[in-house]
């Protein structure tokens, strides 16, 4: 028997992309192969060749769209405390982030599924919210001053491009945001991988008092 004709308009891109979050999220990223999605979608390896021409680029597409997603919801929680205080906003964007990823696992395991020698790629949508916050509380005189902080030379040139990219002047702004990334990073993989000892009952308590830290020992 042949492959049946589809006469409706269909996005192969899309049928593609959600075939290959349905393997995510019911057997993990190892479980993405185009031949796999081709006979999940009845249709031939080539005709996604058309679309993504390995499996990396398709990963990389689905991270895109995943760190896309990751943004506007960001956006959308920041945006109405904009004007309050970075305390106030640093703890709707760490509770935002955590809350995204509880919500969305698969996708944000898959941020770090993929390897890049691209330090750009680590230019996150909640790295970025960070770094504008950061700044805005050093303008407003709200970062507490580094005491003889000396910066590794290639951490020092990461942070020397986003200075560019971000249009930020204090060098010192940026290494915070990327600690305070990382620090609620290894929360969010402790507590999706289910990694914390038992008698931690409450996740999200640890992780609040972990941002409330942060912004006693970097905000006036």
């Amino acid at each position: 028997m042949g492959r049946p004709i589809r006469t409706e308009p269909y996005d192969l891109g899309a049928a593609v992309k959600a075939e290959a979050w349905k393997l995510i999220t019911e057997q993990g990223v190892d479980a993405v192969a185009l031949r796999a999605i081709a006979r999940a979608l009845n249709i031939t390896a080539p005709a996604i060749y058309n679309y993504y021409t390995s499996r990396e680029v398709l990963l990389a597409a689905l991270v895109a769209d995943a760190d896309a997603d990751l943004g506007r919801f960001l956006t959308d929680a920041h945006t109405p405390h904009l004007v309050d205080d970075a305390d106030v906003q640093l703890r709707v964007v760490c509770q935002a982030y955590r809350r995204w990823a509880l919500e969305n696992p698969q996708r944000y395991l898959l941020f770090f599924a993929l390897q890049s020698d691209d330090p750009q790629a680590e230019v996150s949508a909640t790295l970025a919210a960070l770094i504008g916050i950061l700044n805005q509380a050093d303008a407003g005189g709200r970062l507490k001053k580094e005491e003889q902080l000396t910066l590794p030379p290639g951490l020092s040139g990461l942070l020397s491009e986003w200075k560019v990219k971000f249009g930020v002047e204090n060098e010192y702004a940026l290494y915070l945001a990327y600690i305070m990334w990382s620090r609620l990073h290894g929360l969010i993989l402790n507590e999706i991988g289910k990694r914390y000892p038992r008698y931690i009952k409450d996740a999200g308590e640890l992780f609040r008092l972990e941002v409330k830290t942060m912004i006693y020992q970097y905000l006036n």
